[in-house]
């Protein structure tokens, strides 16, 4: 036991310090001033993270949600989180609990598969997971909101902008970290997925752009270490939230984050409620024609 902790420990530091190290030689290539309380606080923050990810990563293939006890009177529009690259749902764990006890009432986690798949192969899964879980659900209605970390987050932005194709109407979605427009780590990832989260790939020049950006919610950690550069973060056009003296990992940890992803949603949902009232209130046609 004592081995593997060990083994825990030293992975955790050597990716962090491995993936700090390139972050710090980007940004200052870029002439961009980095803040050493800020930078040790992240590294500190991350190193932590990956010994949380790497503990929990077995458990994340067994589901939770039903043992959660739910929070009426929040959102009650189903939400989705798609978890990030080679990740399950123990990544999202806190951020699950957080959202539930804000009051989201059918919320669920979709384990991203296949691993090494491309982004198209990973949404068309989980988007048929999604439909599944709503038929279970008896809930006639395709409307979803989706949350996505990282690469959970290109994927759910991906079944926002073809949701034609994937049969669900997605009001709402929300990136954690996501590289938009490509991350330069992403050459050292495996996979299909990896090499479409490269800066200038046929996937990321395609939807870096959005049909309506009003529909996102985009969170980016100004000392990412994995989405580099970290502007990469952020939709042109979308809201945004941005966390200092944070990393890759610790907005799925934050209070804060989870506030600002209720106020959006909750908002969204407020939106749809109006507009669904106020299209009902004018869809009878006239039956007669006024006096002139």
């Amino acid at each position: 036991m004592w081995f593997i902790l060990k083994v825990v420990i030293f992975l955790s530091f050597f990716l962090t310090a491995i993936s700090y190290t390139i972050f710090a030689y980007e940004r200052l290539n870029a002439r961009y001033k980095l803040d050493p309380r800020k930078l040790f606080f992240s590294f500190l923050k991350e190193f932590l993270a990956y010994i949380y990810l790497f503990l929990s990563w077995i458990f994340g293939f067994f589901p939770y949600e039903n043992y959660i006890p739910r929070k009426l009177g929040g959102v009650k529009i189903p939400t989705f989180i798609i978890p990030g690259y080679f990740l399950n749902r123990a990544s999202v764990f806190f951020l699950f609990y957080m959202l539930r006890n804000r009051g989201f009432e059918n919320i669920y986690v979709i384990n991203p598969g296949p691993f090494t798949g491309s982004i198209d192969d990973i949404a068309s899964n989980c988007a048929r997971i999604i439909k599944e879980i709503l038929e279970s659900l008896a809930i006639e209605s395709k409307e979803v909101f989706l949350i996505g970390h990282s690469l959970g987050g290109l994927v759910a932005k991906y079944i926002a902008e073809n949701k034609e194709v994937f049969g669900l109407d997605v009001q709402g979605c929300v990136t954690i970290c996501s590289p938009h427009h490509g991350t330069k780590i992403a050459v050292f990832g495996i996979g299909k997925n990896a090499s479409e989260m490269v800066p200038g790939s046929e996937f990321v020049e395609k939807y870096h752009e959005v049909k309506n950006p009003s529909l996102y919610f985009c969170v980016g950690a100004e000392y990412d270490q994995l989405t580099i550069p970290y502007e990469s973060s952020f939709i042109d056009g979308a809201s945004r939230f941005e966390l200092e003296s944070a990393g890759h990992f610790s907005p799925l940890f934050s209070q804060s984050i989870a506030d600002a992803i209720f106020e959006f949603l909750k908002m969204r949902e407020k939106n749809i409620i109006y507009e669904e009232s106020f299209s009902s209130d004018y869809s009878e046609p006239l039956t007669s024609q006024p006096n002139l």
